[in-house]
């Protein structure tokens, strides 16, 4: 039951994720753009799962969000 648990913990945290990119890009990402793990972006997709786990221990949501938004120029 923990298994369970700290998967759909994850994948809430990868939404609430996928959410504030969405909002803080001020829509230039569109949401038809991500997948489960990944956001859609040429050349390369975007492993959102990476950049997650690479900053969840220093960092919020919202900071990893604005991150990935700078760092990819979204």
């Amino acid at each position: 039951m923990e298994a369970d648990d700290e998967i759909f913990n994850n994948m809430k945290k990868l939404q609430d994720l996928k959410f504030l990119i969405y909002e803080l890009s001020h829509h230039r990402v569109d949401f038809h753009n991500f997948d489960i793990l990944t956001l859609n972006h040429l050349p390369d997709p975007i492993k959102l799962d990476d950049e997650y786990k690479a900053l969840k221990k220093d960092h919020t949501i919202e900071q990893i969000a604005w991150s990935i938004i700078q760092k990819y120029k979204l």
